[in-house]
């Protein structure tokens, strides 16, 4: 996707903000005239409640009114991403979600009692989260070329981590088998840091995870970085190539973090909130914030985002149907 190049390239991010905020005359009148709820599908401190509190406190300076952050944890995130579906379609209630609640679940879950497409509107996808390809920095593996022929070697052999059953990690790692043409075996923990415990320790081969969560043992010499799973280097990690440029064309997979309301809301409602998130991620304060938490930043239009979602969940769904995957 086009919009998802570039938002790693960061030198031209004021332009591209610039060229997605929309005039004046496009504002709904008299939106907002009372607080907005913004409902988070996850608990507090996790990436996507940081988010949408930074996103939050800027967005109330710019329309002028409280923006409530409510935690609605549960169920994979489909919980909170539910209630946002089913609420009035009046601008003052919106979610923060993910990659998870909106491109994945509803592929994994028979009861998501949403549709990721019909029944919400996009209205903008704020930020992205890469992941890295890591193995123990004692492994003979030093490249993905290594990985692959060793699998190839052992079909199911080797074998892969991830934080659990379902997980945009498990699924990326799914997708690269799929494309590498490998069998190998899947460890599922409960949660990241036990995963990385085992990697560095030698109990599993390979692990996909958050960059923001395994740059500082990359960094400290724990874990060796074989690729990211940008279309571009990113720049926490600018020397490791992407899967992309190492024979795996088009390879993308990032956890990303968008604000949607529900269906049918008026589009000059959405242009209101548009305009003003676009101002909101122009401010050096939030976008300092956001650097902190290893986000890249998108800032995408409602058209681009709605897309997007559409092609992740397609991507996803493919996945999960090819590797037959349950979840309990």
């Amino acid at each position: 996707m086009r919009h998802t190049r570039k938002m790693l390239q960061a030198a031209a991010l004021a332009c591209l903000l610039g060229q997605f905020a929309l005039p004046a005359t496009a504002a709904a009148q008299g939106y907002p005239d009372k607080p907005i709820t913004m409902l988070v599908p996850y608990p507090a401190g996790q990436s996507v409640d940081l988010l949408a509190r930074v996103i939050s406190d800027g967005l109330s300076k710019v329309l002028g009114q409280p923006i409530i952050v409510e935690n609605k944890p549960g169920a994979g995130g489909t919980l909170g991403t539910g209630l946002v579906a089913r609420a009035a379609p009046d601008g003052y209630t919106l979610g923060m979600s993910s990659s998870g609640p909106l491109g994945i679940a509803p592929h994994l879950f028979k009861n998501t009692n949403y549709d990721p497409v019909k029944d919400f509107t996009a209205i903008m996808n704020v930020a992205a989260v890469a992941q890295t390809m890591v193995v123990s920095a004692k492994s003979d593996i030093t490249s993905v070329q290594d990985l692959v022929a060793a699998a190839k070697a052992k079909p199911n052999k080797l074998n892969f981590g991830s934080p659990g059953n379902g997980s945009t990690s498990h699924l990326t790692q799914e997708m690269f088998k799929q494309r590498a043409h490998v069998q190998m075996l899947h460890v599922p923990y409960k949660g990241g840091p036990a995963a990385i415990t085992d990697l560095i320790g030698g109990q599993i081969d390979v692990l996909f995870e958050a960059s923001p969560t395994v740059t500082p043992f990359i960094n400290r010499g724990d874990l060796r970085a074989l690729a990211v799973t940008t279309r571009a280097p990113i720049p926490a990690l600018p020397q490791v190539k992407p899967l992309a440029s190492q024979g795996y064309e088009n390879f993308e997979a990032v956890g990303w973090m968008g604000i949607v309301g529900p269906a049918h809301m008026k589009p000059e409602v959405v242009r209101t909130l548009h305009a003003a998130l676009v101002k909101t991620l122009q401010d050096p304060a939030v976008r300092q914030k956001l650097d902190t938490q290893g986000m890249l930043t998108v800032g995408d239009t409602p058209e681009q985002f709605a897309a997007f979602i559409k092609s992740e969940s397609e991507k996803w769904g493919s996945v999960i149907r090819s590797a037959d995957i349950k979840v309990q």
